[in-house]
């Protein structure tokens, strides 16, 4: 059989306005634990969602629900902003990538099963129902990709992945393990 998942990927992202991809191993991703450090000290979102930590486990059972799979789509998204100093332009371009990688695990679920797809963040619901209520949308929430100890920008460089455009343009990340 080889390689031929690869192709059945490919043909898959083609459908779907992506600016890079590529596919990995989950081997080639890199992990610290010290990334979750970023969440706890940094992020307005920790504590406070559905997605994010807490409540997703610790870094050492995130990273473990990461060793489940054996490849990873890795993918960007571009998009122009007037500014990228522009917050609500930057969020539309953000709530979109989120729809092309919500739309696109429901694919690679179809292709291949049991997946796990890590992105930007949950942006389903503009209040997020934690703690007073269940997840509204359990099926489409994403974790972050630094929640579960991944260095996307190291990954991303050592891919060979462009991700430093200009201050009118945007890039967002995903990554959907899968098995194959």
């Amino acid at each position: 059989m080889g390689n031929d998942y690869h192709e059945r990927v490919e043909n898959l992202v083609a459908e779907f306005p992506i600016c890079e991809y590529v596919l990995l191993e989950r081997e080639e991703l890199v992990f610290s634990d010290k990334v979750r450090f970023i969440c706890e000290n940094e992020c307005p979102r920790y504590g406070h969602s559905w997605a994010c930590p807490p409540v997703i486990g610790t870094i050492q059972e995130c990273m473990e629900r990461c060793r489940h799979f054996s490849h990873v789509l890795l993918f960007t998204t571009a998009a122009d902003v007037p500014d990228i100093a522009d917050f609500q332009g930057c969020l539309n371009a953000r709530r979109d990538h989120e729809e092309v990688s919500c739309e696109l695990t429901g694919r690679m679920q179809q292709e291949f099963g049991d997946t796990l797809t890590l992105t930007t963040g949950c942006m389903k619901c503009d209040t997020c129902a934690y703690p007073d209520g269940p997840c509204r949308h359990p099926e489409q929430r994403f974790a972050t990709i630094e929640s579960h100890g991944i260095l996307i920008m190291q990954t991303a460089a050592n891919a060979g992945l462009s991700y430093n455009f200009d201050g009118h343009t945007v890039i967002y990340f995903t990554l959907i393990f899968y098995n194959a």
